[in-house]
């Protein structure tokens, strides 16, 4: 394994706990504002996949086209983590009033694919267009120039 391709790995891997971890906090903020009616769950999900956007470019600009690759491994990974947490981030979020969360947000929990579908496709999709947009930013349209 080359180097690049491990530093590569290792920038997907901490990319993936910082994703999850900021996903993690997200959605206790989240579950917190939609029980306390402030309106704010919105922009705090937006925010989440912003983050997701920031860390896919690092990892596209780190390494093209294996930057795709890591960065799908890296939503995907993180939309897992934070799918698994679910119940420890509602339980956070209900720590003042644990009954009245419950009651609010009772199960079914929304299925993984519900769950990720978006993120992943959104910034999948973002980073095949930032590596492709870097590598036309190469090309010259009108051809060779002689100079």
């Amino acid at each position: 394994m080359s180097k690049d391709t491990r530093s590569l790995l290792a920038l997907a891997v901490g990319c993936t706990f910082a994703a999850a971890l900021f996903g993690f906090g997200a959605n206790v903020f989240s579950f917190r504002s939609a029980y306390e009616g402030l309106g704010r769950e919105t922009l705090i999900q937006a925010t989440s996949t912003l983050v997701y956007l920031g860390l896919a470019l690092i990892l596209v600009f780190k390494g093209g086209w294996k930057g795709v690759l890591a960065t799908l491994f890296m939503v995907v990974g993180a939309t897992a983590v934070i799918w698994a947490l679910f119940p420890l981030s509602l339980g956070l979020a209900g720590i003042g009033d644990p009954t009245g969360y419950a009651e609010r947000f009772a199960r079914p929990w929304p299925s993984y694919s519900n769950w990720a579908v978006f993120d992943i496709v959104f910034v999948g999709g973002a980073a095949t267009l930032a590596q492709g947009l870097r590598l036309m930013a190469h090309i010259n349209p009108k051809g060779p120039r002689d100079e």
